[in-house]
């Protein structure tokens, strides 16, 4: 590809969001994924950074050919607020102290000291 069609694809594909072909097998991963492109590199092929996919920020570099310019996603739904009243917390139970062995011959002793 020539540099002046290279700027022209990155300009129709920068910031879009895409899926990919899931039928190809280096791409099924990342079936029924919405992508960003974030550039096009000067091979051709788009950058894309896909949206929740394992909280990973990876770019990857796939050809355009296999992907397909969709809407932009509705927001996921973040976690509802309680609406039931919060029971307070309950102080924990105390948890037994592994004593050392000078701590257990002091006890052994009465705690006297001689």
């Amino acid at each position: 590809m020539v540099f002046p069609q290279i700027e022209k694809i990155k300009q129709e594909y920068t910031d879009k969001y895409v899926v990919v072909d899931g039928q190809r097998p280096e791409l099924a991963r990342f079936q029924d994924l919405v992508g960003q492109v974030k550039t096009v590199n000067m091979n051709g092929r788009a950058l894309v950074e896909f949206l929740d996919y394992h909280l990973n920020i990876g770019w990857y570099d796939i050809d355009l050919d296999y992907l397909k310019v969709v809407d932009k996603p509705a927001p996921r739904p973040t976690a509802a607020p309680q609406t039931a009243a919060k029971k307070p917390k309950q102080p924990a139970a105390p948890v037994a102290k592994k004593l050392s062995p000078l701590e257990m011959a002091r006890q052994a002793d009465g705690g006297q000291q001689t």
